[in-house]
C-alpha cells in the first residue's frame, strides 16, 4: 500500500502488520562523495598487550559482526596507525570499530584495523570549496577506538605517560635535575675563574716584591 499524500510507504511484514517506511528519512549520497566505511566488527575488548603498532585484545562483548574466525589463541589482533597504540592502556577496555585491513594478513588470519585519533579534514573542507561544489553529508567516522562509554580516548601530550609512573617521574624530574646541574656547573666554573685570578694576583705581588728586594 502506498500513501501518495505524505510520501510514506507501508510494507507488509511476515506477521501481517504493516511497517512504515519514511522515504524522506533515507540519506541520499551525491556522486563523488565519500561513503562511510563498512565495519567488519564492533566489539568491546580489553587490551592484553601492545606489540608494535598492534593491540592484542581479549573479547568482552561483540556488538556487531563476528570475530570468532579472526581469533588467535582466543585473542584478537588489531592494527593501528603509527603512535596510536601509545594512547591505549594495557588492562583497559575499549569500544572498537574495526574494518578488514586492505593489505596483508597476520599469519593465516585477516587483520583488522582501527584508529584512536580522528583524521582531520584536509584543506578546510567545504569552507574553501567553490560555491557550486556539491555538499556532501557529514558522517561520524565509525572506524574508531573509543572508551566503553563512547567518549574519545585521551590523546593529549601527557596521555602516553599516565600508564608509567617511572616515565612520568622521569619527565617531571628531568628539568629539575638539569637546572640544578647547570647551577652547580656555573658555580664551579665561577670558583675556578676566581681562584685563577687570585693566583695571578699573588704571583704579580710576589714578582713585585722580588724586584724591590
Amino acid at each position: 500500500m502506498v500513501d501518495e499524500g505524505d510520501g510514506a510507504d507501508e510494507v507488509g511484514t511476515d506477521d501481517g502488520a504493516p511497517t512504515l517506511v519514511i522515504e524522506s528519512a533515507v540519506t541520499t549520497i551525491p556522486a563523488n562523495c565519500p561513503v562511510p566505511a563498512e565495519l567488519r566488527a564492533v566489539f568491546i575488548g580489553t587490551v592484553r598487550r601492545l606489540d608494535g603498532n598492534f593491540a592484542v585484545y581479549s573479547i568482552d562483548d561483540v556488538r556487531a559482526g563476528s570475530v570468532n574466525e579472526l581469533l588467535v589463541n582466543g585473542e584478537l589482533n588489531v592494527r593501528y596507525p603509527a603512535d596510536d597504540v601509545n594512547f591505549l592502556g594495557v588492562g583497559s577496555s575499549y569500544l572498537v570499530g574495526a574494518v578488514a585491513a586492505p593489505s596483508g594478513i597476520l599469519g593465516d588470519v585477516p587483520v583488522l584495523e582501527s584508529k584512536v585519533r580522528a583524521e582531520p579534514e584536509m584543506f578546510g573542507g567545504d569552507n574553501v570549496a567553490a560555491a557550486a561544489r556539491v555538499q556532501c553529508p557529514t558522517f561520524e567516522d565509525p572506524v574508531r577506538t573509543l572508551l566503553v562509554n563512547g567518549d574519545p580516548v585521551d590523546t593529549g601530550i601527557a596521555a602516553p605517560l599516565r600508564g608509567s609512573r617511572t616515565l612520568l617521574l622521569a619527565v617531571i624530574l628531568a628539568p629539575v635535575v638539569l637546572v640544578l646541574g647547570t647551577l652547580v656547573l656555573l658555580v664551579s666554573v665561577k670558583g675556578l675563574l676566581s681562584g685563577a685570578r687570585a693566583q695571578r694576583r699573588r704571583r704579580r705581588v710576589d714578582a713585585a716584591r722580588s724586584r724591590r728586594g
